[in-house]
């Protein structure tokens, strides 16, 4: 590192106080904040708790009436407890990619603040239309497929509900994640910019991967069940590309206009 570079470190360390922490700071900092995201946890499973028929409603009903079973005493309070944690897990994503940014802030730069805040909001929207695409479109396609396809009068799916139940919270969070992507992206190239070609030059891997999980997510032989998962992961990543371009573009025009125009000789 040149001495120039050094001493516009320590500027920028004099002047923002969260780059003087040190590693014991951070990690209290990390411990505050994970405890924060441990007590919105608890807080939804208990609203869950008071909530618990409706919320397991809402989770039968993409099985249209399928009949499900527990093998053991313990059985239907062991689904009860992972329907709450489930539940407030799920709620708590928006607060945990709240404070995961407060906890990078550093690295954001300045005007930071506003910029988690609309964030997290936008994490908040953009997780509730992911859940509300698996719920209502991908997750019914995918049961009817894989409840009834081996169905014959010799054979007969005695499916547990704590199956059924993790299989419907992987596909939910997986959409509410999948939806996360631009976003993520965006964030990433605000920490770090990220060059357009190389986005581009991923983007045929993004192909590939998305019909391969497609496959294994929405196993039914039908192109159009598959596209529901694929096609959203593809789209989601032009998204990324996106707002990554025009984000650049802006950063690099308002570079341009306010750079000094150099002086002509008369």
């Amino acid at each position: 590192m040149t001495t120039s570079k050094r001493t516009k470190a320590k500027h920028r360390r004099a002047n923002n106080p969260a780059l003087r922490l040190t590693l014991i700071e951070h990690l209290l900092e990390l411990r505050q904040r994970l405890l924060w995201i441990v007590l919105s946890i608890l807080a939804w499973s208990t609203i869950a708790y008071l909530l618990e028929h409706s919320i397991v409603g809402l989770l039968l009903r993409p099985a249209h009436g399928e009949q499900f079973i527990y093998t053991s005493p313990g059985g239907g309070i062991d689904f009860l407890f992972k329907v709450c944690l489930y539940t407030g897990i799920v709620f708590t994503i928006p607060v945990a990619a709240y404070h995961l940014l407060r906890f990078v802030q550093p690295l954001i730069g300045r005007h930071s603040t506003r910029f988690i805040v609309l964030t997290s909001l936008t994490s908040t929207l953009l997780g509730i239309a992911g859940v509300l695409f698996g719920y209502l479109l991908g997750l019914p396609a995918a049961l009817d497929f894989l409840l009834h396809q081996f169905h014959t009068d010799e054979i007969t799916p005695l499916i547990t509900i704590q199956s059924y139940l993790s299989f419907v919270v992987v596909y939910l969070v997986g959409s509410s994640l999948l939806f996360q992507v631009p976003l993520v992206i965006f964030v990433i190239n605000r920490i770090k910019p990220i060059k357009l070609r190389t986005l581009l030059r991923a983007e045929r891997w993004v192909i590939v991967l998305s019909l391969i999980a497609a496959a294994i997510i929405n196993p039914s032989p039908r192109i159009s069940d598959m596209a529901l998962v694929a096609v959203p992961m593809i789209v989601s990543y032009q998204v990324g590309i996106a707002a990554v371009w025009y984000v650049n573009r802006s950063r690099y025009t308002s570079a341009a206009d306010a750079a000094p125009i150099p002086e002509t000789a008369a």
